[in-house]
């Protein structure tokens, strides 16, 4: 009697931002076709990298275990074996008890990114994406997105005790410049009152699901109040304030005064204007034309 081993998907994690893939004013994700488009020539590594912990990357050894990343994020394999011959049902090749955990850690490395973001780079508390509540979060805890579920990325917010507890099985390099953590147990807490949707890596037997989870995080590209200024004297011609209009790589968003199309902003030049508090009020894309 043989068993085919073969390396199976545990579960695959895309990091998404609507600065990189939208098509100007048109969001990525408004339609399948136009999302396939535009992943075509996306790679999150333009402004982020992501990394097993360090505590992690010590479960990994000697449990044939596959970290690979992607241009949209990253994929995890497992040495897999049928649990019996052509059942079609796999299982880890070294078991992976329910309550493993792997954390994964973001850090952003474009300087220019809190200009087309809606989130700082280095928040006071990292952003956490996981399965599992900790347990001394509330009611209003956020388990991580699926590719069919998009929540504000500012709702993965954890208090500090929480943080304080999770970052023990951290170092201190790990935890300097953290964004975000991405932490999943193989069995993970029962989301389907949450959202009508499982999150588990592991069936409850131990096996690997025919389908996969597929997670993701989607961060907004911010949007600024548009002004006009004479390249020459740096007299300001125009103002969209106080609407304002989205920072995209791609694309055309197209406005006009005076009867001509005007060019889109950048995210290099902003200003913010605050009141008396300190509060920024206003966020301010400078684009300077010829007259």
């Amino acid at each position: 009697m043989s068993f085919i081993a073969t390396y199976k998907i545990l579960f695959g994690i895309n990091l998404y931002h609507h600065y990189f893939l939208d098509d100007g004013s048109i969001a990525f994700d408004t339609n399948a076709s136009l999302k396939e488009v535009q992943l075509n020539k996306y790679n999150f590594g333009d402004f982020c990298e992501i990394v097993p912990s360090e505590e992690t990357q010590e479960i990994f050894k000697g449990n044939k275990l596959v970290f690979k990343t992607t241009p949209s994020g990253f994929t995890m394999y497992a040495k897999a074996e049928e649990t019996a011959p052509n059942s079609g049902t796999y299982k880890p090749f070294v078991n992976l008890p329910q309550t493993t955990v792997f954390n994964f850690l973001i850090y952003v490395k474009d300087s220019l990114f809190e200009n087309y973001s809606t989130v700082n780079s280095k928040p006071s508390i990292p952003y956490y994406f996981s399965n599992k509540k900790p347990v001394s979060e509330g009611v209003s805890f956020k388990y991580i997105d699926l590719e069919t579920t998009t929540l504000p990325i500012e709702n993965f917010s954890i208090n500090q005790t929480s943080y304080d507890e999770i970052a023990k099985n951290l170092s201190t390099k790990e935890k300097v410049g953290l964004f975000g953590i991405i932490s999943l147990e193989m069995a993970g807490d029962d989301t389907i009152p949450f959202d009508g949707n499982p999150r588990n890596i592991l069936n409850a037997n131990g096996t690997i699901p025919d389908f996969p989870k597929n997670f993701k995080l989607q961060l907004k590209n911010r949007s600024t109040i548009w002004n006009y200024r004479d390249a020459s004297t740096n007299t300001l011609l125009h103002s969209t304030d106080p609407t304002t209009l989205p920072l995209a790589k791609n694309g055309i968003i197209g406005y006009s005064f005076n009867g001509q199309e005007r060019p889109s902003a950048f995210p290099s030049r902003l200003i913010f204007e605050k009141d008396g508090g300190g509060n920024i009020i206003k966020t301010i894309s400078e684009i300077f034309i010829n007259q």
